[in-house]
C-alpha cells in the first residue's frame, strides 16, 4: 500500500521517525542507533573539510546517550580547537618509544659510558620539549620513553597499523579506551597501561557497566576490544597479566523468562518456511549459500568469480585468520554459482549488484543483505525473544551458519563417516586450537589443531555433502522478485 501517510501529506515528517524519543542537543538519529553531533564554525569549514563532526555512539538507550554525549562532545570540540594534548601526537609518541627502545638497548649491550651518553641525551630532548611545548608535555614524553607510565593510547596507532582492522573496529576500539580514559579521570586513577591491574580493571567494569545496568552487548564489546589491545601489548612490548580476560558481563535474566536469550540456528521447520517465503533472489541465494556452506554474510559478499572456481569456494577476506580458508562447493551450489560467474570477469564480485561501501564506513557490502533478510523473516514471524527488554532476536541470519554446524554434527551422530568435529571446524572457519563447536571446547587442542596441519580435501567434501536440505525445502525457486542494488 506504500506510506500513505508521506503520499498525502508530503510536508509531514515521516511517521517511523515520529516513533522514536526525540533527542537532546548534540544528538541525532542515525537509522536505529544514536550519533553525537557537532557543527564546525564556518571559518574553519575549509580546513576541516566538513560541516559537521559526527560519532556513533555503542548505546541506542536515548537517556544513556545523554551522559555519554559530554565526554565525546568535549573532545571534537577540542579537536576543531586544537587543544588536543602533544603527546598524544604520532610523532611524539614514536620518538618517546624510540628513546625506550634506545634505553632498553643501552642497559643489555652497552658499558656504562654509553648509558650515560643516552640518558643525557634523553634529558636534553626533555628540556626542549619543555621549553616548546611546555612541562605536561614534556612530562608525559619522559615518562613513556623512560617506561615509567605508558598512556592508555599511546600504542594504539602502531596496532592499528600492524593489523589493518576495519574503520568500524577502530572506532569501537577508541571508544572502548576513551571510556576507560574519563573512568580514570572519574576515579583518580592513572590513565596509564601499568596502572590497569586486575583489580582496577574489575572496579571499572563494575563502576560503568554494571552498576548503571548499561546494555550486556555494549560492555562485552567494550571488554572485548580492551582485552584485546592488551593482547597485542603482551606480544609486542611486555610481558604482563592481561586484567581483561576472563572479564565479562553476565545478563540479568528475569525469573519470568522461561525462555533461553542465547542465539541459535533455525528449526528444520524455520528453513523450509524462510526458503520458500523469502521473496527476493539476492536475501534467497545469501540465505542458501550460507546455509550450504557455513560462510559467514560478510564472507559472501566478498566472494569474487575467482574465488569460486574448480568446484570450490574460497574465502579470502575473514573476521579471524582461522576464517580464511578453501572449502568444497557443495553440489546444490553449483547451479548458483555458474550463473553468478557466467560472463564476468575473475576479480567481479559473484554478487555483483551490491553497492561498494565507502573505505571509511563500518558497513560492509553484505549490510543491505543483512536489513533485507531481517525484513522478510519477520514478515514471515519467524522470531524469538527471551522477554520483550531483550534487544536482538535469538534467531538472524548466522542462525544459518549455525543451522550447518548443526546438521553437520547431526549427521556424526547418525554415523556419517569420512569426517570428525575438527574437521566441522575448519570448513566453517573456526580456530580448531582452543576451538568450539556450539560452544564446547574441542578436546586436544595442540594434537588435532596445530599438529596435523591443514585439513584433508576429502574430509571438507564428505563434511559438506553430509548438510543435507529438509524434507519441504526447496533448492530453487522460479518465482523470485530481482532486489534493488540499492535496497537497503
Amino acid at each position: 500500500m506504500g506510506d500513505i501517510l508521506g503520499d498525502t501529506y508530503p510536508n509531514l515528517p515521516h511517521w517511523k521517525s515520529m516513533l522514536k524519543p526525540k533527542l537532546g542537543r548534540h544528538l541525532e538519529w542515525h537509522g536505529n542507533r544514536i550519533r553525537v553531533v557537532v557543527r564546525v564554525p564556518p571559518t574553519l569549514v575549509a580546513k576541516a573539510g566538513k560541516t559537521k563532526l559526527r560519532e556513533v555512539l555503542a548505546t541506542r538507550d536515548p537517556l544513556e546517550a545523554e551522559r555519554e554525549k559530554v565526554d565525546v562532545v568535549r573532545r571534537l570540540k577540542a579537536e576543531l580547537r586544537g587543544e588536543l594534548v602533544a603527546i598524544t601526537q604520532t610523532p611524539l609518541i614514536e620518538e618517546a618509544l624510540r628513546w625506550r627502545e634506545a634505553l632498553g638497548h643501552a642497559k643489555v649491550g652497552q658499558g656504562e659510558n654509553d648509558q650515560n651518553t643516552v640518558i643525557n641525551a634523553l634529558d636534553d630532548r626533555v628540556d626542549n620539549l619543555r621549553a616548546e611545548h611546555g612541562h605536561e608535555t614534556a612530562h608525559a614524553f619522559a615518562a613513556v620513553a623512560s617506561g615509567a607510565a605508558t598512556p592508555l593510547t599511546t600504542l594504539l596507532d602502531r596496532w592499528f597499523a600492524e593489523k589493518k582492522f576495519s574503520t568500524g573496529y577502530e572506532e569501537d576500539i577508541r571508544r572502548a579506551i576513551s571510556r576507560l580514559e574519563q573512568w580514570c579521570r572519574s576515579a583518580a586513577v592513572p590513565a596509564t597501561i601499568e596502572a590497569i591491574q586486575r583489580a582496577t580493571a574489575g572496579r571499572f567494569i563494575h563502576e560503568l557497566y554494571i552498576e548503571p545496568q548499561v546494555d550486556v552487548t555494549t560492555a562485552n564489546k567494550d571488554i572485548s576490544c580492551l582485552r584485546s589491545y592488551w593482547r597485542w601489548m603482551n606480544k609486542r612490548h611486555h610481558d604482563k597479566e592481561n586484567p581483561w580476560s576472563e572479564q565479562s558481563v553476565q545478563e540479568r535474566r528475569s525469573r519470568e523468562a522461561t525462555e533461553s536469550g542465547d542465539k541459535r540456528p533455525f528449526t528444520d521447520q524455520e528453513v523450509c518456511k524462510l526458503l520458500n517465503g523469502i521473496s527476493h533472489q539476492r536475501e534467497w541465494e545469501f540465505s542458501f549459500f550460507s546455509a550450504l556452506s557455513g560462510l559467514r554474510i560478510n564472507e559472501i559478499g566478498a566472494l569474487r568469480v575467482k574465488d569460486c572456481v574448480d568446484g570450490k569456494v574460497a574465502v579470502t577476506k575473514s573476521k579471524t585468520p582461522s576464517g580464511v580458508r578453501t572449502i568444497p562447493a557443495h553440489p546444490l551450489l553449483e547451479a548458483i554459482i555458474k550463473r553468478r560467474c557466467k560472463g564476468k570477469r575473475l576479480d567481479e564480485y559473484l554478487f555483483h549488484e551490491l553497492p561498494d561501501q565507502k573505505v571509511t564506513s563500518k558497513r560492509d557490502r553484505s549490510a543491505p543483505v543483512s536489513q533485507a533478510f531481517t525484513r522478510e523473516r519477520r514478515k514471515l514471524g519467524i522470531e524469538e525473544k527471551a522477554s520483550g527488554e531483550q534487544r536482538q532476536s535469538n534467531i538472524d541470519f548466522h542462525s544459518w551458519r549455525r543451522w550447518f554446524i548443526r546438521q553437520a554434527v547431526e549427521a556424526l551422530e547418525k554415523g556419517a563417516v569420512g569426517y570428525s568435529p575438527w574437521t566441522i571446524a575448519r570448513v566453517v572457519g573456526h580456530k580448531v586450537e582452543d576451538g568450539t563447536i556450539e560452544g564446547e571446547r574441542l578436546p586436544l587442542g595442540m594434537t588435532m589443531g596445530r599438529y596435523p596441519g591443514a585439513g584433508s580435501s576429502e574430509a571438507m567434501t564428505a563434511c559438506v555433502k553430509a548438510v543435507s536440505m529438509p524434507k519441504g525445502a526447496p533448492t530453487r525457486r522460479d518465482d523470485l522478485q530481482p532486489s534493488s542494488p540499492l535496497t537497503p
